[in-house]
């Protein structure tokens, strides 16, 4: 297992965020504030900074049905929408794109953005940018988005976790509560669950790691053993020895759901991190050491006024 941190390119003190392919760098002061598959809101103490939506396109692209639409919900919230010129700062970040400006207000509240298509992903996004310091940090953002459809693996970063899942996987569950997130992907019938609790030393009172692993549901069932390796802190779980008949026949053919876990403490951040991974037959070793050394926590700058995550 290697290190659990990692530190995102970018402006000093800002931070990575991917989500579902797509990329940005954004200020130490943004935090997600409504995740869904392909919607991100990102909010500041100020308020509502940041939202953008995304996903492929099938066949022709066209800003301006894109801007019809965009008119037409608009209209049914009380707001009046145009397109406008893009900002000229704005410019030189989105040039690798095709890209359209638009704007909006509905009473005191007020948005600049753009319908930005990537011909080379052949995704489409529309992106806006709210109150005055968000739209002058805009461009810096602008400058850093960018769609992954052409890797050959998907990274995510929200909040205080990082991890890269091969293009396969996708998402088919996510919850981000105080205290746990949990992420999960499918690729057929391959399931990945990504956990992060906090905190940490709440959490261990009075058991150990292996007492804590046995009290998350699915994991019950799992032997134990404790992890190899260096620190941080590990125990490894594997599906329980065929047991009845009809398992011990199954097993051969590939038909029993077996299972691989680990858990482990990053004592340093107060975090216990996990891993879950089930398939029918076995669980592919290569694949279950790639999830587990791209899985970890992202380095934290501490600043004024930067909340750290939940």
């Amino acid at each position: 297992m290697r290190s659990t941190e990692t530190t995102p390119a970018g402006r000093v003190g800002w931070k990575e965020l991917a989500w579902n392919g797509l990329g940005l760098v954004v200020p130490p002061d943004w935090e997600p504030g409504r995740i869904g598959a392909r919607h991100l809101l990102l909010e500041s103490e100020s308020g509502p900074a940041m939202e953008i939506k995304w996903g492929p396109v099938r066949g022709p692209f066209s800003h301006h049905r894109h801007l019809r639409h965009l008119r037409s919900l608009s209209t049914a919230a009380g707001a009046t929408v145009r397109g406008c010129p893009l900002p000229a700062a704005w410019e030189p970040a989105l040039d690798r794109f095709e890209s359209k400006g638009f704007c909006w207000e509905a009473g005191r509240v007020a948005a600049s953005g753009a319908i930005v298509y990537c011909p080379r992903s052949r995704t489409a996004a529309l992106i806006q940018f709210f109150h005055a310091p968000a739209a002058g940090q805009a461009a810096a953002v602008l400058d850093r988005l960018h769609f992954q459809n052409e890797t050959p693996g998907t990274r995510w970063a929200v909040f205080d976790i990082h991890a890269e899942l091969p293009r396969g996987f996708a998402l088919a569950h996510h919850r981000f509560e105080p205290g746990r997130f949990t992420l999960v992907f499918a690729a057929g019938r391959c399931r990945v669950e990504l956990y992060r609790w906090a905190p940490a030393a709440v959490l261990l009172t009075g058991r150990d790691l292996e007492g804590f692993a046995r009290s998350v549901a699915g994991w019950g069932s799992l032997r134990f053993a404790p992890g190899g390796g260096e620190a941080p802190v590990a125990v490894d779980g594997q599906s329980s020895e065929p047991a009845g008949l009809i398992e011990r026949l199954a097993a051969p053919w590939g038909r029993r759901t077996v299972c691989r876990a680990r858990l482990w403490h990053v004592a340093a951040r107060n975090r216990i991190l996990g891993i879950r991974m089930q398939d029918r037959g076995v669980v592919a070793a290569g694949l279950w050491e790639q999830v587990v050394n791209a899985y970890g926590l992202v380095s934290v700058q501490t600043q004024a006024g930067v909340h750290p995550p939940r």
